[in-house]
């Protein structure tokens, strides 16, 4: 087991995320490899995420290179893209993955109900939308428990966010979420866009059809972010109409609450 002592130092400081950022992608290649294997030598029963967008994609593909039965698990939060159920049936079919996929707590609909539409204003970045919790994080866990997966490949990417760029120094690439009693590991972390989108071209894998109308995977109806109505009136103007008149009715709800992020 690779465990965090309290107190440690951070896995990196700023300026090796920045150095390990800016590597050219056949390093990086190396290096996530290389992190696949540790993970793989040391828990049984790894699982990887996949949201069948195109990190965890190039993810899978590396991680298939390796141990092509891996068990992957899918958030499935009956919300998605219609093109992002269409492109999981073709991986399904072409990869002959040892696949599984959580199903909501709570639908996407009655989180609305009870909690109001998911809000981009949030005053505690360590808070997230209880349609995520419900929907998507509670259900992935307990599926990962039921299946006794004792590691989590995970795509994040480091320069996505700041939230995941402190992720990355403070605990780096592998450590154990002791909350969640599971490892995590983040091959990808140090990769950037263009890496992602050369190492698919080069390899020539399949790609969700959703990004030929916008950049974002994930819920449909979602409004977290700050794009939503220009991406949903282009994605779906009949749901864009919906939601426009829901909230039309009664303000965006704060439907935050704090959850662990794994320290």
């Amino acid at each position: 087991m690779v465990y965090k002592k309290v107190g440690a130092e951070l896995a990196h400081t700023y300026k090796e995320f920045k150095d390990l950022t800016n590597l050219p992608l056949s390093d990086k290649i190396i290096r996530s490899e290389q992190l696949i294997l540790k993970a793989l030598k040391t828990y049984k029963t790894p699982a990887v995420s996949c949201s069948w967008g195109k990190d965890s994609i190039a993810m899978l593909h590396l991680i298939r290179k390796h141990c092509k039965k891996a068990i992957v698990l899918f958030a499935n939060t009956k919300v998605e893209y219609p093109q992002t159920y269409k492109y999981r049936d073709v991986m399904l079919e072409l990869w002959d993955l040892n696949y599984h996929e959580s199903t909501p707590i709570k639908s996407f609909w009655k989180c609305v109900e009870e909690y109001g539409y998911p809000s981009t204003t949030r005053t505690d970045k360590a808070k997230t939308p209880k349609c995520c919790m419900y929907c998507k994080e509670k259900p992935l866990r307990q599926l990962q428990k039921d299946l006794g997966a004792d590691c989590a490949f995970i795509g994040l990417r480091a320069t996505e966010s700041m939230s995941r760029r402190l992720l990355f120094i403070r605990e780096g690439e592998l450590y154990y979420a002791k909350s969640q009693d599971i490892a995590k590991c983040y091959p990808i972390m140090i990769w950037q866009e263009k890496d992602i989108l050369q190492y698919i071209g080069d390899n020539q894998i399949p790609m969700n059809d959703v990004y030929k109308i916008t950049k974002r995977n994930g819920c449909m109806p979602c409004t977290g972010f700050k794009n939503w109505r220009a991406v949903m009136a282009k994605m779906n103007p009949k749901l864009y109409q919906k939601v426009s008149r829901d909230l039309g009715q009664a303000t965006l709800h704060d439907c935050f609450e704090r959850t662990s992020n794994g320290n």
